[in-house]
């Protein structure tokens, strides 16, 4: 076991002789889809570094026995996902919504949702631009966003197994990535679509049209849930197609596995957030912010992670420990960092982050349990980021602004997305009254001294 083991971010080669103090057991004790013959996923992460992520070998990471098991699991993805083709369980593509079609899919058994989506990481982690380049010749710009990779991705068949059914949302949603989706379907993939309302207010139009409000207090037309109820009745029943099952009951169920999720998330946010001195590293908070959408596609064992997490967390916070120094600057983060790189050096440079808005919200917002579990979802998914205004987008990140708790923000782009392009200038505006520095992330192996200058510059300039 790694006990008393004082929290810091190491390297690989300290890790790798840090695992050596574990017993096989303690090893063994931890696997995907319980399976003790081939589920064992606990590695150094050096191990993933031979295989492909050669930018681990740039980054810190935690040294806690809890983050090994986040590591591991989390880069063990792509060979999970080809053991359950081969063991048998259905591959459910998921992409375009972040947050909401997993929980159904998640509802029928031997069913695995996953989000190709999230190959837009794998060029930085892999430090290649193999992906993107394979996608320049099959059509998208050079000048688009990095999702683009996801193309590549299904034309190689590789980073995942072909799917048994995709679903994809197109309407008020990343138009750069429903572009994507598009050229997916051309290439033979039978995608089934649903589409997002955009979430109006009140005084955006005048009819006499009855709202609702969410929880979070984000107003919408109440006839967009009964719209969501439709796309998300369509999605059960493709499923129903595929598996010749489908127990409503089940839903409601999967509601809940969920719900146990985003609140140990939420948790675990505020924990980390909320302590004089950081007790987690940003990077990992990111992965485990981003594991809302789909538990990383084995929920159970992902919740059984966090749960270690949380306790690990406590127990730093408790004793007054951390992995950042106290006097370390508390900015908000606007937008994921395609390089996760990044994430490092901000901290290196004096920096921490104490809130973010990765474009997900839906995702952590909590499902009602007690109401029909369509509706329950359709209500859950109007709190989505990016299906709204700029100032709703960001509405938390200005109540920590304008109560003091952060200092300064961050903005990460990505060079040709035409998303970052409109709303980066419009949250500028919106924050008026806390420094920003804008950033965008260049192709992988592109981060320069000019980059760690600027976050240096902007750092110094807070303290």
């Amino acid at each position: 076991m790694l006990k008393n083991i004082d929290p810091q971010k190491i390297s690989l080669k300290e890790w790798s002789r840090q695992f050596r103090l574990l017993d096989d057991s303690e090893i063994r004790r931890f696997k995907y889809y319980n399976n003790d013959e081939w589920g064992i996923y606990l590695s150094p992460p050096a191990t993933f570094m031979v295989y492909g992520a050669r930018e681990l070998r740039k980054l810190k990471l935690d040294n806690s026995l809890a983050a090994l098991r986040l590591w591991g699991f989390a880069l063990n993805e792509s060979e999970r996902l080809f053991r359950a083709r081969q063991s048998g369980k259905h591959i459910i593509a998921t992409m375009g919504d972040l947050g909401t079609v997993p929980v159904i899919a998640m509802a029928f058994p031997d069913c695995i949702p996953f989000y190709p989506d999230c190959t837009w990481w794998t060029p930085f982690f892999n430090e290649s631009t193999v992906l993107l380049d394979k996608a320049s010749e099959l059509g998208t710009p050079e000048a688009s966003c990095f999702v683009r990779s996801t193309l590549a991705a299904f034309h190689k068949m590789a980073y995942f197994p072909k799917p048994d059914i995709l679903f994809a949302s197109t309407g008020a949603s990343c138009d750069d990535y429903s572009c994507i989706m598009q050229m997916v379907e051309d290439m033979g993939f039978e995608l089934n679509w649903l589409e997002i309302p955009f979430r109006r207010k009140k005084q955006d139009h005048f009819t006499d049209e009855k709202y609702a409000r969410t929880p979070q207090g984000l107003d919408y037309p109440e006839r967009f849930e009964t719209y969501l109820i439709n796309e998300y009745k369509h999605v059960w029943q493709r499923m129903q197609d595929l598996t010749n099952d489908g127990d409503p009951e089940k839903l409601g169920e999967s509601i809940k596995k969920n719900n146990r999720l985003r609140r140990l998330v939420d948790q675990i946010k505020a924990l980390t957030h909320g302590a004089k001195i950081a007790p987690f590293p940003a990077l990992e908070m990111m992965v485990i912010e981003f594991g809302n959408l789909y538990g990383y596609a084995d929920i159970d064992e992902w919740i059984d992670i966090l749960e270690m997490v949380k306790s690990k967390i406590i127990d730093r916070v408790k004793s007054g420990n951390g992995v950042l120094d106290s006097d370390a600057i508390p900015l908000a983060w606007i937008t994921p960092t395609a390089d996760p790189l990044l994430l490092n050096i901000v901290e290196d440079l004096g920096g921490r982050v104490v809130a973010t808005e990765y474009v997900i919200n839906q995702a952590l917002s909590e499902i009602e349990e007690d109401i029909d579990p369509f509706r329950a979802l359709a209500r859950s998914f109007m709190n989505a980021s990016l299906i709204g205004s700029t100032e709703e987008r960001i509405r938390h990140i200005s109540a920590g602004v304008d109560s003091g708790r952060i200092a300064g923000v961050i903005i990460t782009n990505m060079l040709g997305c035409s998303h970052c392009a409109m709303e980066t200038r419009a949250i500028e505006k919106r924050l008026k009254n806390v420094p920003i520095l804008a950033i965008d992330i260049p192709a992988p192996l592109g981060i320069t001294e000019q980059i760690r200058t600027r976050i240096a510059a902007f750092i110094e300039m807070l303290k």
